[in-house]
């Protein structure tokens, strides 16, 4: 799980700082480096069939951003805040976003931490 955070960022820091928020009563823990942006009150440009869901396409500029609910269901209606993250392999850049109800406050771990809470039973 290491490979999740770049060594380049982990080099800079002792701590990784952590968004945290809701979607349909889940706590969702994306680290700090890899939100985008947050969007309040987001209006799907259009909708696209992806893996035979109906997904909301954000036109963020050059980009269309996907709206991918973490529990793998499809969204019956737009949510009050679309957290875009990054997503970068190899050269390829590209960004998503998560659903969510509402954003609490960040909260920082050591690295230590949240590699030991990355770990699935």
């Amino acid at each position: 799980m290491k490979d999740m955070i770049p060594a380049s960022t982990r080099a800079l820091f002792n701590r990784v700082k952590v968004e945290k928020f809701w979607w349909d009563g889940v706590q969702v823990n994306i680290p700090f480096h890899c939100v985008y942006a947050v969007i309040p009150n987001p209006v799907a440009d259009h909708y696209s069939v992806i893996n035979g869901f109906n997904v909301p396409i954000l036109a963020l500029g050059n980009y269309h951003v996907p709206i991918w609910d973490p529990m793998h269901k499809e969204l019956k209606s737009m949510p009050k805040f679309a957290v875009v993250l990054t997503h970068q392999e190899g050269e390829k850049f590209g960004l998503y976003a998560y659903p969510a109800d509402c954003m609490d406050e960040s909260y920082s771990i050591s690295y230590d931490e949240w590699f030991a809470r990355q770990k699935i039973s």
